[in-house]
């Protein structure tokens, strides 16, 4: 599903994994640079700004924390540089500083995320930690899905956000089917169950009313499952607010009501929520399997999809989030020679130049999914970031690598 008019799943799905890295950091002290420049921006005021900021930089007391700041500076001015000032049409943050965690050893990188959304504000910060909530308020809600599974005794709630489900509730009946203790008379006894059945439902109705109800129209349905009519005569208690019950969209049979019984609830409502996020990437990796399984039109390795994509034969790129991979360049300040490198282990520190034998400099470093988006684009390949939520992503990244290919033609 498109998350916003103009980007793509992958794309969206890229910009979230680069938040989450990007908040991993820490400086050892106020030595981490932040930079939002807006595509309007003019070229000569954000670079006075960072020559400026490198000169006041030599106040700091510290000797270590005012090397880092102005090397990041330095570095950041070198990358504006290298690129021309070309800002994309939604502006660029840029990220960089000293991350290296071991005290005393200085390892300065930099990152750029492009803004999923329009920037509007140029901001430079100096912290700790970057500066990440103007990206962070661009991320908006996905839709949602409610699945509740339910029987006499048990009943499981859970929401579907994107590509992977949420336990929310988990609740147990307390009474006992048609077992009774002995000199209670049956009329008793059915009140005492009929009073415990009414208990259960209540709690349950209450739980979905409370959490439910404040996702308003992020909420697009229900669906209620379990073995059995006890799903029906939940429904039917009128316990659960009209809003939500206007938005029951299926009931499922289902074994279970653990969470066992909300997987196969939503394995079963494929067509029910055929417009998720989780559904789709199901379909598209079955896909994969189905192809690979029949030597079809599905590939994967690392050399095999990079010679598929350069002869333009990928036509769906499928690669896992949980690819942590980077892709370093290095460019030689003696010669001007410029390498990329993938760096699978995030290991590789320094490179010397294969021309000239000069200690190279790291200009940026990229993930491996935003090389791999540019590399698909050439070809108009489409790109897939399967999640590792689901027991499917898990398989594709332990079996595959986390590297896959649909392709157009063997």
């Amino acid at each position: 599903m498109t998350k916003f008019e103009d980007v793509d799943e992958a794309e969206f799905s890229l910009f979230k994994k680069k938040l989450v890295k990007l908040s991993s950091y820490s400086g050892k002290g106020t030595e981490l640079i932040s930079l939002y420049i807006p595509e309007d921006a003019d070229r000569g005021s954000v670079m006075s700004q960072l020559t400026e900021e490198t000169s006041q930089a030599s106040n700091i007391k510290s000797p270590q924390t005012r090397k880092n700041v102005q090397g990041a500076l330095r570095k950041i001015i070198g990358f504006l540089k290298t690129i021309d000032f070309k800002i994309p049409k939604r502006g660029l943050a840029i990220f960089c500083g000293n991350i290296s965690e071991v005290e005393g050893k200085t390892d300065i990188r930099l990152f750029t995320v492009h803004p999923i959304k329009q920037l509007r504000t140029k901001l430079y910060w100096c912290d700790s930690k970057f500066h990440l909530d103007p990206l962070y308020e661009m991320i908006q809600p996905s839709d949602v899905y409610g699945v509740v599974a339910i029987d006499k005794n048990e009943s499981t709630l859970a929401i579907i956000s994107g590509k992977h489900y949420e336990i929310i509730g988990k609740f147990t009946s307390g009474y006992h089917g048609k077992f009774r203790a002995g000199g209670w008379s049956a009329k008793r006894f059915e009140h005492l169950r009929e009073e415990s059945e009414h208990e259960f439902y209540k709690r349950i109705s209450e739980k979905m009313n409370s959490y439910f109800i404040q996702l308003g129209d992020k909420l697009k349905g229900i669906i209620v499952g379990g073995p059995g009519m006890t799903k029906n005569y939940f429904l039917n208690k009128e316990l659960l607010d009209h809003r939500l019950k206007a938005k029951i969209i299926g009931l499922i049979d289902s074994s279970y009501t653990d969470e066992y019984g909300i997987r196969e609830i939503i394995q079963k409502s494929d067509k029910l929520l055929k417009e998720t996020d989780l559904i789709k990437e199901k379909e598209i990796i079955d896909k994969f399997m189905e192809e690979i399984s029949k030597d079809g039109l599905a590939i994967y390795g690392e050399k095999e999809i990079n010679e598929a994509l350069e002869i333009g034969k990928v036509d769906r790129l499928l690669i896992s989030e949980g690819l942590d991979w980077s892709v370093l360049r290095f460019r030689c300040n003696n010669c001007n020679h410029e390498i990329q490198i993938v760096d699978k282990e995030h290991k590789i520190e320094t490179q010397k130049c294969e021309k000239c034998n000069y200690e190279m400099e790291l200009i940026e470093e990229k993930d491996y999914i935003d090389y791999m988006l540019e590399k698909a684009a050439q070809t108009a390949a489409e790109v897939k970031v399967i999640s590792t939520e689901s027991s499917e992503g898990q398989q594709f990244l332990k079996a595959f690598g986390g590297l896959g290919a649909l392709l157009r033609y063997k």
